[in-house]
């Protein structure tokens, strides 16, 4: 029955012995140790160590009772989809565990990678490649603490990703975390002027202080999704290093931190220039075609259908397509 399946067997983890009995118990309603010895002329500790082998694998099962024990074959659909299922289980962990590898040499103390648990980073430039990893694949939310204008800027593009799919961004600071920078609130709107965010002013320090060589440096942080946790050491402007793992209960914890702070003031920065104006020109118009709006804006091709597509994800626009003759249909847009 088995023959032409053998090598897919041997591909499984399967012996021969193991393959013998396998098939002498799919072509038998149930076996003992004795009748498969002496159907297959294989010594008795022979059989016996390879049945609680394919126990193990769950391909096969046995009766309670310990004398003249019978073996039963389980469904071969069934065990063996699960036998397979394990293989690849297996072999994903090799993988991943190899791309861990990787990382670790290309990382100077550490790996990043997204699915595993902790990652330690003293290159920038690959913890950077990471959180924009992060930020770009975000479902949901994004949470920040104070962080260096220069990591911000560096970030920008990802968040600015991130906001156009609708992400939430929330930042939290305080001029406690930032000696140096005492208009922090200018210079971070600066940077962030193309994304919509929530930016809380609070009392408190928003980042922790840790020592790193014998000096005193913040803690900030990047929580994601509600579960992962990215965070930066720095001083100032400058970064020194990145750690990160995934803990939804932690992640939680820290976001239940920032919103306890003592609250200054909160302000909800609105959508940028360029959105802003494509929704006062519809505003203007009740109803504009995609052509003569692209003409008015200076705003054309893949720009204009983001920021479009991002409207109407955020409830502001709708669109209306008129077949007008012979061509492609016509495109209009008009608030909600």
């Amino acid at each position: 029955m088995i023959e032409k399946y053998r090598h897919s067997l041997y591909e499984l983890g399967l012996s021969e012995i193991q393959i013998q009995i396998y098939n002498y118990l799919l072509n038998h309603e149930y076996g003992t140790i004795n009748s498969i010895k002496n159907g297959l002329n294989y010594s008795y500790s022979q059989i016996h160590y390879n049945l609680t082998i394919l126990e193990d694998l769950e391909l096969i099962f046995s009766s309670k009772e310990e004398k003249k024990k019978k073996y039963y074959n389980i469904k071969p659909k069934i065990a063996l989809s699960k036998l397979l299922e394990k293989k690849i289980a297996f072999f994903k962990n090799n993988i991943q565990n190899l791309d861990e590898d990787i990382k670790i040499q290309e990382s100077t103390k550490g790996n990043c990678i997204k699915t595993v648990s902790f990652y330690h980073y003293s290159d920038v430039n690959l913890a950077i490649e990471n959180l924009f990893s992060l930020i770009i694949n975000s479902k949901k939310e994004i949470y920040i603490s104070s962080l260096p204008p220069s990591l911000l800027s560096k970030l920008e593009p990802a968040l600015y990703t991130a906001f156009m799919k609708g992400i939430d961004i929330y930042m939290y600071f305080s001029q406690k975390d930032l000696n140096d920078f005492n208009n922090y609130f200018e210079i971070i709107t600066d940077i962030l002027n193309r994304i919509s965010l929530y930016i809380t002013e609070v009392n408190e320090r928003t980042c922790q202080t840790i020592r790193f060589n014998d000096v005193i440096i913040n803690s900030g942080l990047i929580l994601i999704d509600g579960g992962y946790l990215n965070s930066i050491s720095f001083m100032d402007d400058d970064v020194y290093h990145f750690d990160g793992f995934f803990n939804p209960n932690i992640v939680q914890s820290s976001i239940k931190m920032l919103k306890i702070k003592t609250i200054k003031k909160t302000i909800k920065i609105e959508y940028p220039d360029n959105i802003n104006n494509i929704l006062n020109i519809i505003s203007d118009k009740k109803t504009i075609k995609t052509s003569e709006l692209s003409k008015i804006s200076k705003i054309g091709g893949t720009k204009l259908k983001e920021i479009l597509e991002h409207l109407m994800r955020e409830g502001k626009i709708k669109e209306t397509i008129s077949n007008e003759g012979a061509g492609r249909p016509a495109i209009y847009y008009s608030l909600v």
